[in-house]
Parts: structure tokens; C-alpha cells; sequence
């Protein structure tokens, strides 16, 4: 199969970003096969050796192409078709499709949104001095620690799924994650219905899970302090 140029730069740079090669299948950007055998040649050859371009011309130059990394980086969830419009604007006439082909040359892959809790400034600067006070404690130290929560739970409507635009190391982004509810599956109608849901949650935590977090702890203090009380994995 003949791939465009766009295609095997875009294979290529997903490649260099780390991306695996069942990571960029996953993109739909080739089939299979040949994204494997433009991979094999790059690591043979050292280079893409695509032929000069008998076809139409590159549609954008790179300055519009900087553009509009910055338009889906001001907006991680924004639609190819929204940002072909909005790209259009600035005076380039593009597909969905070649959008699409842009922000993966850039190590940008369309990936559903991680599921985390809102962090303010004031959350992020209170997570750190927390983590800093007791980044020594040891499972053993936590585990004489009684620990209570509070938090505010809200009737939503239905949260499905977000798709966000990200490269490889930024899924806990604060742009590239959506405000995490535990309550959405079971859509309580009414707040007796929502309180009913969160007490069945609450008593539904085991001693085991409850152990494992406290184990945990080491780890997470760890973990937020290495991302500057930003998201992370836990």
C-alpha cells in the first residue's frame, strides 16, 4: 500500500514520541501492516526516504501548523471538524482528516479524558505543603492516623465520555481530565436518592481497601510531590 507523506511523518513522530506500534494501530491513521513495515524502515533506514511529492502540495505551511497546535492546546477537547472551522478562519482550508494528521505529526492522539477531581490553585498549593510536611511518614506512621473526608456531592446530568487530545506522559494533565463523579452510574434522580446511593458507597469500602490505601500513603505523597501537586496516577 502507498501511504502519503503526511501519513509516515505523522507514523514516524508518534514512533519518536514513545508511542508503541499497537499504540499507533490504535489511532486508525494506517492499517496495520503498514504502519509496522514504515516503522521496520525507519529503523533500518534511519529516515522515511518518501520520494518527492508528485501530488498536490503540503495544504499548510508550518507556521499554520504551530497555529493550530496552539488552538487544540488552548482547547484539549475540541472536534477535528471544530478546529478545521476554526483553522479556516485563519485562512487554511482543511479536512477534518488532514487536521488530524497535523496534531498526530506532533505527538497529539485523541484518548478519552482521565476522570479526576477539580484542582484550584489553592488545592495544588494546599496538596504540596501537605505532601512536603509529611513526605518521612512511613506506612507504619499512617497507619495510626484516623482519617475522615468531606466533600460535596451534586445531582449532574448524564457525564458519558470526553475525548481529549494529549501526547505520550500527559494523561493526568490538568487540561486532559474531567471532573471525576462516583455516583454517575447509578444517575440518582432526587437528593434523597443521591444521599441513599452515597451511603451505600461509604459502607461498601472494605477493611482490606481501607489497609491498602493507608500502605499506599508513601507512595502517593511521593507521587504528588514528583508532579507538583498536580494530578497523578492515584
Amino acid at each position: 500500500m502507498v501511504t502519503c507523506k503526511e501519513t509516515r511523518a505523522a507514523i514516524i513522530a508518534l514512533h519518536k514520541n514513545g508511542f508503541t506500534g499497537k499504540d499507533i494501530v490504535a489511532t486508525k491513521i494506517a492499517p496495520k501492516s503498514t504502519i509496522y513495515r514504515i516503522i521496520k524502515n525507519f529503523k533500518e533506514r534511519g529516515s522515511i526516504l518518501v520520494k518527492k511529492a508528485s501530488g498536490r502540495p503540503r495544504k499548510s505551511s508550518k507556521r499554520q501548523d504551530r497555529l493550530l497546535k496552539r488552538i487544540q492546546l488552548r482547547d484539549r477537547s475540541a472536534t477535528s471538524a471544530e478546529l478545521a472551522q476554526e483553522w479556516q478562519q485563519a485562512g487554511v482550508s482543511a479536512s477534518a482528516r488532514t487536521v488530524r494528521r497535523r496534531l498526530l505529526e506532533d505527538g497529539l492522539v485523541s484518548r478519552r479524558a482521565a476522570k479526576k477531581p477539580l484542582l484550584s490553585k489553592k488545592n495544588i498549593r494546599d496538596r504540596l505543603i501537605f505532601c512536603k510536611k509529611y513526605g518521612e511518614w512511613t506506612a507504619e506512621d499512617w497507619g495510626k492516623v484516623i482519617f475522615s473526608d468531606e466533600a460535596s456531592f451534586r445531582l449532574f446530568g448524564a457525564s458519558g465520555k470526553r475525548l481529549v487530545r494529549r501526547r505520550k506522559g500527559e494523561r493526568y494533565h490538568q487540561s486532559c481530565v474531567m471532573p471525576k463523579r462516583q455516583v454517575d452510574k447509578q444517575k440518582p434522580i432526587n437528593s434523597d436518592k443521591l444521599q441513599e446511593v452515597i451511603m451505600k458507597e461509604w459502607v461498601a469500602i472494605s477493611q482490606d481497601l481501607a489497609q491498602k490505601l493507608i500502605e499506599s500513603m508513601p507512595s502517593r505523597i511521593a507521587e504528588v510531590l514528583k508532579k507538583k501537586g498536580q494530578h497523578c496516577k492515584y
